[in-house]
């Protein structure tokens, strides 16, 4: 199983166990922390809503939060120049964050914009730190988030080398099928290195074959 990607009813299973906190319900799920430790949790984080087309981070400035997704969709984007690339979304019961603007406290490469209204759980960065130094367990999540980051890393540098567009998307399809009809396909032509033209073409055809 994805450990960023709990189904519904896990996370209320465990927000029933764990005392209704959805940050320390996913955290459990990933690797189990003490009870202690849950409770630092849920006292140092917060619950925020944006809307959509909400700026949660700008390439350049210092990330200072982690956010966890209760409902909506965050996209990553670099400019170059004036065009937008999207490198990543995220949707529910998925962590976002700046790696490099987070674990390093250096001006972000990416922006992170809200594509839908979202509900999130958010926890600063002094009480991750704290949390790493006072309750070992809490390394053991951070290490297999950062595993699972750098394989989601490993899976866009894959797709972009892939040549041929149909079957870029071929493969976006078979991998992120949650994400086809939700996200708008500017978005996704734009992850997979397209224009919007060549996937409106792609998706016609393979509609017409079947």
């Amino acid at each position: 199983m994805n450990i960023l990607s709990m189904k519904k009813k896990e996370v209320q299973s465990l927000e029933k166990e764990k005392g209704n906190s959805p940050l320390a319900a996913f955290i459990n799920h990933i690797h189990p922390v003490s009870d202690e430790a849950t409770r630092y949790i849920k006292h140092h984080s917060f619950s925020r809503q944006i809307e959509r087309g909400t700026y949660l981070l700008k390439a350049g400035e210092i990330c200072e939060h982690l956010y966890f997704i209760c409902k909506g969709a965050i996209r990553g984007y670099t400019k170059q120049g004036t065009k937008e690339v999207t490198t990543w979304v995220s949707v529910e019961n998925e962590m976002v964050t700046s790696i490099r603007g987070l674990n390093m406290q250096q001006p972000s490469l990416e922006n992170i914009q809200a594509i839908e209204k979202c509900e999130l759980i958010v926890a600063h960065y002094d009480a991750l730190q704290y949390m790493y130094k006072h309750y070992i367990e809490v390394n053991i999540v951070g290490r297999k988030l950062l595993e699972k980051y750098y394989s989601d890393a490993e899976e866009r540098a894959f797709i972009s080398r892939i040549p041929n567009a149909g079957k870029r998307y071929h493969h976006f399809i078979e991998t992120k099928s949650n994400l086809a009809n939700r996200i708008p396909l500017k978005y996704i032509a734009s992850f997979l290195g397209m224009t919007i033209e060549t996937m409106s073409r792609i998706r016609g055809a393979k509609s017409k074959a079947k």
